[in-house]
């Protein structure tokens, strides 16, 4: 019981100390408000324990009167807690720390590809210079967490894809229509890096760290506090930018500092994007970076934009202009549109990544996996996007991912089927890619008819130690454990220890692990699933060292683990010779 009571208090103390801030992931998986990207972070809104119901309770109003009824426990638990928060802020305060091998899985190969990669970008354009790009990321930073706070994204418009405006626009939305504001005030950038550089034909991709501070403050209309501290926290994430290959370093400021790379022109941009002395769609890429992802840190791994897809070949033989990167932020786009209400405002998007794409006759079909957080859990569903086979990518179109496809236009509030300037349909599929299906978590089934991608032989799992998960990120490889080590309904204290550690060895928040743990107690967690036999072996070897770190791998643990090696092709026999090869590894 003092357990339970002690995992109360602490979830209502740290919730009534919960951020929101502009950008997201920082509180995905943690059910809070964010405006996180495809796995994102940066403007995002958490409301700590906020409802919109006035009869609901949080954590903290529950920890507020167990303290009143309940004095002589409460009181010395409180400045307990009060006393290990300072020690945990005191701690923050000695300076954040460059993302490391933990954290970025393959940081050393990162760094060595990095370098070949910026090499060539300044090859194709000799005015790069990536201490100046840093400077102007940095100033990108400020401006949207300034746009954010003021409620209002059309200063940052220029520069950011249609899939970001989306979810900004539709948070700050959700805010306003609950009488709030987020401000993020005193706001420091302390330290950018570009952790990665990649090009393809379509764009050329940086991937920059930017570590910040910031006080985080949620108020009501007349300025009362509902969530969040005056007291500065840190917080690191990863921004995406991406540009046209053919694209040149401009010698004058460009779509950061609020001019149009084409001509020159002030922008005074509404939802447009488009310059109005020349015409231009300025957040097409074609010109300048455009900022198309926000990543918390902890939940970020390299991507390649090349990389295998089941059936892309195809389908980008016959399409040579459609590029992933954009397919995505119009899943993005439309993902946000879908949400409603509640679930709108405790949203917080993980991930979004085109996991197949399909041949259905007259139809080509995009599997588009979006990983994401609500008050109802962590989960996971997959957007099945469909167009007419046949259909070509307007090459002109680059990251216009919200705009009618026939003449540009951006779209028109409410729910019309044709566009409100030149009448073309809009869901059709004739031209542009449509939302058809939404999938959840467990009866999506890969198409039988995409081909397989190719992979090269995997090597032997290593033992599954706080090395073990770096193939994914460390939010995804904690949700494993997390799920194994409830698998018997049960939570000892040895495996509770391996959990943390694991967590601190990846860098992962405290917050936020324990979010995760929640949503697995609660039964509203879905865990990463396997691409292949390789990595379905990989996970379930951790899901094991998990089970095995009090010692026991019980009769439940042991059903738990058949159970998920039985859905790809593993048997009993070769779980026991696993538990053996991991009991084996850990004497």
């Amino acid at each position: 019981m003092r357990r339970v009571l002690l995992v109360l208090a602490l979830v209502g103390f740290l919730a009534a100390h919960a951020a929101a801030r502009a950008g997201g992931g920082q509180s995905y998986s943690g059910g809070s408000y964010s405006t996180s990207s495809s796995y994102s972070h940066s403007s995002s809104s958490d409301y700590g324990s906020y409802s919109y119901g006035r009869n609901r309770y949080t954590l903290g109003d529950m920890f507020i009167t167990f303290v009143i009824l309940h004095p002589v426990i409460g009181i010395p638990l409180t400045l307990f807690l009060l006393y290990a928060f300072v020690v945990m802020n005191n701690t923050s305060e000695s300076g954040v720390e460059p993302l490391s091998g933990g954290l970025i899985r393959g940081a050393a190969q990162l760094s060595s590809k990095k370098a070949e990669e910026l090499a060539r970008l300044r090859a194709r354009d000799p005015a790069f210079d990536e201490r100046a790009f840093l400077g102007r990321a940095g100033a990108a930073f400020l401006k949207i967490q300034a746009a954010w706070s003021a409620g209002d994204m059309s200063p940052a418009r220029a520069f950011i894809s249609d899939g970001v405006n989306e979810r900004f626009g539709r948070q700050l939305a959700g805010l306003k229509a609950a009488g709030l504001s987020n401000l993020m005030e005193n706001v420091e950038v302390r330290d950018t890096e570009v952790l990665a550089c990649r090009s393809d034909r379509h764009f050329d991709a940086l991937w920059v760290r930017v570590a910040a501070s910031a006080t985080d403050r949620t108020v009501d209309a007349g300025g009362m506090l509902i969530s969040g501290s005056s007291v500065p926290s840190r917080f690191e994430e990863v921004w995406t930018f991406l540009r046209r290959p053919g694209a040149k370093t401009l010698k004058s400021p460009g779509l950061i500092e609020g001019l149009c790379p084409s001509c020159g022109a002030p922008l005074p941009i509404a939802d447009a994007a488009q310059c109005a002395a020349c015409k231009t769609w300025v957040n097409s890429g074609e010109y300048d970076w455009v900022l198309t992802e926000i990543t918390q840190s902890c939940e970020w791994s390299m991507r390649e934009p090349s990389r295998d897809v089941d059936g892309w070949t195809e389908v980008s033989a016959a399409d040579p202009a459609l590029s992933l990167a954009a397919l995505e932020d119009r899943a993005s786009v439309l993902f946000w549109r879908g949400l409603e209400g509640r679930e709108l405002a405790a949203a917080a998007v993980g991930a979004v990544e085109t996991v197949a794409f399909e041949n259905a006759g007259a139809w080509t079909r995009a599997h588009i996996e979006v990983k994401w957080s609500s008050g109802e859990g962590v989960r996971r569903d997959f957007y099945v996007l469909s167009r007419a086979s046949g259909a070509k990518t307007d090459a002109r179109q680059g990251l216009r991912t919200a705009r009618c496809a026939a003449c540009g236009a951006p779209p028109m509030e409410g729910a019309s089927e044709n566009c409100g300037y030149c009448g073309a349909a809009l869901n059709d599929g004739k031209k542009d890619w449509i939302l058809t299906e939404v999938i959840p978590f467990g009866k999506w089934r890969r198409p039988f008819n995409a081909p397989a991608a190719a992979s090269a032989p995997a090597a032997a799992p290593a033992p599954a130690g706080a090395s073990w998960g770096t193939e994914m990120s460390p939010a995804d490889a904690y949700a494993v454990l997390a799920l194994a080590m409830l698998a018997d309904g049960e939570e000892s204290l040895a495996e509770k220890s391996f959990l943390d550690s694991y967590a601190q060895a990846r860098g992962l928040p405290p917050a936020k692990a324990a979010a995760i743990s929640a949503a697995a107690r609660a039964g509203k967690l879905d865990a990463p699933k396997p691409e292949d036999g390789a990595q379905a072996e990989a996970i379930l070897r951790g899901m094991i060292r998990m089970s095995l770190a009090d010692g026991v791998v019980t009769v439940a643990e042991r059903t738990a683990l058949n159970s998920f090696a039985g859905r790809f092709g593993l048997w009993p026999d070769d779980v026991a010779g696993m538990i053996a090869e991991e009991r084996a590894a850990l004497a």
